[in-house]
């Protein structure tokens, strides 16, 4: 039987190759999972973009972005059960699922004819989405070679990145498109179906295979709460942790991030097509270096390049919010965006790898679950408690205050650059 092929990326630059090479299999896997990446980062950046259209069409004030974003953010709950069902029946029937129910709730927002339709069917995308985003995690964790697997984790990043410079690009014309910000909707459901189709040939990960094997019996969908009940049995303070850094870090992030476009139109006048060129400069910068600080943290480990991600992140936003200068916000939004994406994608793949295969999807869920309450929490905070008595910015910049405490529980995770994911913590039965 001939050797499996081996990409070694050797026509791109030094800093974007992988490690160590990937087998075609690999690849190909990467290249499925990369491409849901990117659609869902079209997706789910649409809102953020759009907020202030879609508000206004609904009668509603600007100061109902947060609250607006915290409700539908809830969805995160319903990705949960997908997650544990991920965790019995298996991946690939899950990423299958997950990207036709993203397609439909897509569609269903852009011809929602309320606020409350329109909010409605935002949850249920963002159900499917939130299921999305970390099964592509949990697939390249225990696919990809221990040596190269930060790198692919860039790579998806990366890919997300670009997704969501795809969104920042259609917003442009949010002004000239047929049914302004609806049409935007309309755009991102249809390589939706397509990829659904596409994900026919995607295989279940060997991982998986290997443990439902090794079962004593086949689960089914009647036993979708065991694995959480046996997570919080065997690794309770593990599963409080991840989740007390994710509420932390979205706590102080979420606002900047979400409530930028809206902040950029409302208080500093920009139209949307100068909010366009700023984001258009900060995802360029990002594709090109997710891939490199992935293959940097496979070399010095995920915790330094975490805690770089958050000092910077703050730094950034805190900039930006404080900044009078267009050149400083420019800078505020480079640093900000990029370092939180950074954080957040390193921060997926140590959850990832730090719990067994039997419980990987219900973990990765646990932790979406304490960023998206905690980004609600703050979200809700902006709009119905700081706004008033500290303006718009002012909301943001002390709601960005708790984030470096992040950094210390950050520092308390084992190192998992560079080992096998059997290494770190063992299966279980």
């Amino acid at each position: 039987m001939p050797a499996e092929r081996l990409y070694t990326w050797r026509y791109a630059p030094p800093f974007m190759r992988p490690p160590f090479p990937i087998t075609a299999g690999n690849m190909r896997v990467l290249g499925l999972v990369g491409v849901a990446s990117l659609l869902s980062g079209y997706d789910v950046q649409i809102f953020g973009l759009v907020a202030k259209q879609f508000l206004a069409e609904f009668g509603r004030e600007t100061a109902a972005t947060g609250p607006t974003v915290a409700l539908f953010r809830m969805g995160v709950f319903g990705a949960l059960a997908l997650c544990l069902l991920a965790d019995v029946i298996g991946r690939r029937a899950l990423l299958l699922l997950t990207m036709a129910g993203m397609a439909l709730g897509t569609l269903a927002t852009a011809f929602a004819p309320t606020f409350e339709t329109a909010v409605a069917a935002q949850f249920v995308t963002r159900v499917f989405a939130y299921a999305e985003d970390m099964l592509c995690i949990v697939v390249i964790a225990e696919e990809i070679e221990e040596r190269s697997r930060g790198w692919a984790i860039g790579v998806l990043a990366a890919l997300g990145a670009l997704g969501a410079g795809v969104a920042i690009l259609t917003f442009a014309a949010v002004d000239i498109l047929p049914h302004g910000w609806r049409g935007i909707y309309v755009i991102g459901a249809v390589p939706l179906l397509l990829l659904a189709w596409m994900r026919r040939g995607l295989p279940e990960t060997r991982r998986f295979q290997a443990m439902r094997a090794a079962r004593e019996r086949r689960q089914g969908a009647r036993d979708m709460w065991r694995p959480i009940t046996t997570l919080l049995r065997l690794y309770p303070f593990r599963a409080a942790h991840i989740m007390g850094i994710a509420f932390l870090f979205a706590f102080g992030t979420a606002p900047a991030i979400i409530l930028l476009p809206t902040y950029l139109q409302s208080d500093r006048a920009f139209a949307p097509w100068m909010v366009t060129a700023i984001y258009i400069g900060t995802g360029l910068f990002g594709l090109l270096v997710s891939i490199a600080i992935g293959r940097v943290s496979d070399k010095v480990g995920r915790r330094p390049v975490m805690v770089t991600g958050l000092l910077l992140a703050t730094a950034g936003f805190a900039a930006l919010y404080a900044a009078e200068a267009v050149w400083l916000i420019v800078v505020g939004v480079l640093f900000g965006i990029f370092s939180q994406l950074t954080v957040n994608t390193q921060y997926e793949a140590v959850t990832a790898e730090i719990f067994p295969t039997a419980y990987r999807a219900t973990a990765s869920a646990l932790r979406y679950i304490g960023g998206i309450v905690g980004g609600s929490v703050s979200l809700l905070l902006h709009g119905t408690v700081l706004t008033e008595p500290f303006g718009f910015a002012g909301a943001v910049l002390i709601l960005l205050m708790p984030l470096p405490l992040a950094i210390l529980g950050v520092l308390l995770l084992p190192e998992t650059a560079g080992r096998r994911l059997e290494d770190i913590t063992p299966e279980t039965a």
